[in-house]
């Protein structure tokens, strides 16, 4: 049996994982387009997958008097749909194309008793191929697609206890299967109305004054997993904020970021990614003139 990693920050490069990043990105594209069928929420707040004790889920999606639930397993490898009235189906993650896989997460669906359709079209992605003509074979790593869900752990507790702090609008921390990041986001509650100029998905993610931070595998352009964080709309002079450690602002993606390695060589990676995301919201929400007090203590148990 293939044993779960302990370690919490894990070895993991963008040039080895990017095969086996890119069968999981769509796929878990297709699973994520299911949680479309709940009632539309501002800013997409109820889209994002949840972190499951062992790899990622939809959480309920009701559907005629029920509710089904569709996980992805990176323990036992292998994605499960189960229903509350006691149906269920599933298939076994391993090599194959996104079209093998998106006809696979039909047929489980099917399988527990539920016929629905999602829209095939990739969405956030260059070049988008629908679903079900994405014939190219694709690997699937075991070790590496399971060292990433265990940073998506990792950052998950560090990104609670900053959510825990702030007092305002927000949304639940999450994996967002369009840009393949986790993320958590906090708002200053003033509209921004030059977001009705953007397209459909960002005109309705970016309405408000915002600061995101997260994690991400990174991209062709940046290839190297990073922590980020940025301020919507941009304030002036913000990149020449002070950072800890290695954190840095990035003029071509508009936005500070942590190098993945660079964390992992830090003596305490919690306090360090903790201490990121702290002072790169301060730096924004100061400049961009948000209400103080939006940040506070935790409330004891």
């Amino acid at each position: 049996m293939h044993r779960a990693t302990n370690d919490a920050w894990p070895a993991l490069q963008y040039e080895e994982f990017s095969p086996t990043a890119r069968l999981l990105h769509m796929g878990l594209q297709a699973v994520g387009k299911l949680t479309l069928l709940r009632p539309f929420e501002p800013e997409w707040a109820n889209v994002a997958l949840a972190l499951t004790t062992r790899g990622l889920a939809t959480g309920l999606v009701p559907w005629q008097g029920g509710a089904f639930e569709v996980e992805a397993d990176l323990v036992a490898h292998e994605v499960r749909c189960s229903t509350t009235w006691g149906r269920s189906g599933g298939f076994a993650l391993r090599p194959m194309s996104v079209a093998d896989f998106h006809r696979a997460l039909l047929g489980a669906l099917r399988g527990a008793g539920v016929e629905v359709s999602v829209n095939t079209r990739p969405q956030e992605v260059p070049e988008p191929v629908p679903f079900d003509q994405d014939t190219e074979a694709r690997p699937y790593d075991r070790v590496l697609a399971q060292a990433w869900w265990r940073v998506l752990v990792s950052v998950h507790e560090v990104l609670e206890r900053y959510h825990a702090r702030f007092r305002g609008k927000t949304q639940p921390i999450g994996f967002m299967w369009g840009t393949f990041d986790i993320r958590d986001v906090r708002y200053s509650g003033r509209p921004v109305p030059e977001a009705a100029s953007m397209g459909y998905i960002r005109r309705n993610a970016m309405d408000e004054e915002l600061v995101e931070a997260g994690w991400w595998t990174g991209s062709p352009t940046y290839p190297r997993p990073a922590f980020y964080s940025f301020t919507w709309p941009k304030p002036a002079g913000i990149e020449q904020a002070a950072l800890p450690s290695k954190a840095r602002w990035d003029g071509a993606m508009g936005e500070f970021l942590l190098d993945y390695e660079d964390l992992r060589a830090a003596r305490n990676p919690g306090e360090e990614l903790l201490a990121f995301f702290e002072s790169s919201y301060e730096a924004g929400a100061t400049r961009a003139g948000w209400p103080q007090g939006l940040v506070g203590a935790a409330r004891p148990a």
